[in-house]
């Protein structure tokens, strides 16, 4: 994000080191939750903090400007493309480059529709029309974070001319009007987290509240000089809101709305503390560290997005073959280097030094660079992502990328995506059938995609299914776990399985090593009410989706390089898995065993097309070969 240099009327104010640490205690929860760490469930609250920290120094500029009487738009706007533009175009034409050069035709077009919503400060309009920032494809989208920027964007264009306007009709007012939009941008945001929750989260109005907030700091809404004691007990209670937020907060919850209070105002004590002298909390966030943090906090926000979708969807391969942990360290390393480098070699020369272009080179190159890359977004969308670049039959491996599971998952019904959708499992995903043996399938997303291949290769079997994505089929529940995800479980457990009886119990999910004892007491639980459960072990995990590692590989004389690209350390949890199922007397089928050799998985059906269209899940062909070879393991 992109919070402006602490300066007033042209000239520079008393520098802050504490809010450049504030813009790294904004930056890295928001860098650690992109990469999917379940204890930073809210770390994308850092964007808020961002707002805040950005409406604070954008109007303390504005008032600075406007009580000397130097007030020009032409200048602010030249301030915001200094600091905004340079580091922005040379992340989206970078990340044009690289994407160009690995995606797909149909990921390329996708991808120049957004590069053109980015270059035209439109990308939260474009995200809400088309995806919610925590909905699964979002976040396989290369400049989905450009969002936020966005929204800054546009609050520049408005703020500026409407607090010149009060100043100059209003002055007395000016607090109370600026409030006034604050409460009215907030109650929107209220209401609409739980009416238009997509809308909310990206549009301008539901957003200014949270810039607003950062401007009353600016015009003074506390006047009084604050002490030693005010200043330490508010700054520790800002930290605690943002620290609470990041951990206890997550993509569930209606946000932004109320809920983005805790991180705002956090942000708002933290800056108000510091304005009459230091603070406990306001020295840690000045030691030099932290600080640097700050300085590459907007570079570090443009450059750890794209490097960390590159990286997740196999387009780009750090270090290959590893352990998710290993990954994620190589992406914030990667990410960090970059930021500096981007910090130092193209933010600072368009702001200081002696290669400071004069404001009319540098609307030249302003305007230049966005026509150039919007005019690659044109091209890239109208061209449909220049297919031409791929054979046939890569073409027909790349189509298994769009690839449609809904009717072999039973989506919305036995699979349940959201717990906005439905309460239970429709009427017929556990209906028993009185002529034949009746097994219940249950589980997260790994399980549903077995269904279809198990219905089809066991015709003298009833496959009842009760499955909900990211929801562990066990008894026990943690404090972390989706609400909903423990109503559904408890439903089947407490209640169907009590009251109704069934031959076997099949379980199978996206397992680690933490839920190793939920999974022992629940198959305790089974075997006290003697019930026969078949627990099925991880199938192998790729560190991109399984068809653009196949196309990559076959471009590079590779065809099996996909065998280097799953996650080994998955043997570990088969053998624990199978210790823990044979602890609690149940069956155990290694998944790994039945589907791979060594490092050598198999990876295509008999037309030689992947049987996964991502980096773990099963298509409908691919769902029928492992039904067949379970039937002959003796499922």
């Amino acid at each position: 994000m992109a919070a402006e240099p602490l300066e007033m009327g042209g000239k520079p104010a008393a520098y802050r080191s504490d809010i450049d640490g504030l813009r790294a205690v904004a930056v890295v929860p928001v860098v650690i939750y992109h990469l999917g760490v379940h204890a930073i469930r809210g770390g994308f609250v850092g964007v808020d903090v961002f707002f805040v920290i950005s409406g604070y120094l954008i109007t303390q500029v504005l008032i600075g400007d406007i009580e000397q009487g130097r007030f020009s738009i032409l200048g602010f706007y030249e301030r915001r493309v200094r600091r905004i533009l340079p580091a922005l175009l040379a992340v989206l034409a970078a990340t044009a480059a690289v994407y160009f050069t690995v995606s797909l035709p149909d990921e390329f077009a996708e991808f120049s529709k957004t590069l053109l919503a980015a270059a035209a400060s439109v990308s939260n309009i474009y995200f809400w029309l088309h995806a919610g920032y925590f909905d699964g494809t979002a976040l396989t989208t290369p400049l989905l974070h450009t969002w936020s920027l966005a929204v800054e964007e546009q609050f520049y264009v408005l703020w500026p001319i409407c607090l010149y306007l009060m100043y100059r009709f209003h002055r007395k007012h000016v607090l109370l009007l600026t409030a006034g939009a604050a409460l009215v941008s907030l109650s929107i945001s209220a209401v609409g987290a739980f009416t238009h929750p997509v809308a909310t989260f990206y549009w301008l109005h539901t957003r200014a509240w949270e810039l607003l907030l950062g401007s009353l700091l600016a015009l003074n809404i506390v006047s009084s000089p604050l002490g030693a004691a005010a200043r330490n007990a508010l700054s520790i209670l800002g930290i605690a809101l943002i620290g609470g937020a990041v951990c206890l907060l997550s993509p569930d919850l209606p946000f932004p709305g109320l809920l983005a209070l805790p991180p705002c105002v956090g942000a708002a004590l933290i800056i108000l503390s510091g304005r009459d002298g230091p603070s406990w909390v306001g020295r840690i966030l000045s030691w030099r560290p932290i600080v640097f943090v700050g300085l590459i906090s907007y570079s570090l926000y443009l450059w750890h997005w794209p490097i960390t979708v590159l990286q997740r969807g196999g387009y780009l391969t750090l270090v290959p073959g590893q352990s998710g942990r290993i990954q994620n360290l190589a992406v914030i390393g990667a990410s960090f280097a970059i930021a500096a480098l981007s910090w130092r070699f193209i933010e600072q020369p368009f702001r200081t030094g002696p290669w400071r272009p004069s404001r009319r080179t540098l609307m030249r190159i302003a305007a230049a660079g966005t026509a150039v890359i919007a005019g690659a977004g044109i091209v890239g969308w109208s061209t449909g992502g220049f297919p031409a670049r791929y054979s046939d039959q890569e073409l027909r491996i790349a189509a298994v990328l769009s690839y449609h599971g809904r009717r072999y998952y039973r989506v919305h019904r036995c699979f349940l995506i959201s717990s906005s959708e439905r309460s239970d499992f429709a009427p017929e995903c556990l209906s028993l059938a009185a002529t034949k043996k009746n097994y219940l399938l249950l589980g997260d997303s790994h399980a549903a995609d077995l269904w279809y291949g198990l219905d089809a290769t066991f015709p003298a079997i009833n496959f009842l299914q009760a499955t909900a994505a990211d929801c562990y089929p066990t008894v026990a529940h943690s404090l972390g776990e989706r609400s909903y995800c423990t109503r559904l479980m408890d439903g089947i457990f407490q209640k169907f399985l009590i009251a109704h009886s069934v031959d076997e119990v099949v379980i199978s999910a996206r397992w680690t090593a933490a839920e190793m004892p939920r999974l022992s007491a629940t198959l305790l639980w089974l075997k006290d009410r003697h019930i026969a459960a078949t627990v099925l072990g991880p199938v192998a995990i790729y560190d991109g989706p399984l068809p653009r590692l196949m196309i990559i590989g076959a471009r590079k004389g590779k065809p099996n390089a996909a065998d280097s690209h799953w996650d080994y350390s998955l043997r570990q949890l088969d053998a624990q898995l199978a210790q823990v199922a044979r602890n609690a007397g149940a069956n155990y089928i290694s998944m790994l065993d039945l589907l791979c050799r060594q490092s050598a998985c198999l990876t295509t059906d008999d037309q030689g097309l992947p049987i996964y269209p991502d980096a773990e899940h099963f298509t409908g062909e691919g769902s029928l070969i492992v039904a067949q070879r379970l039937k002959d393991r003796g499922l």
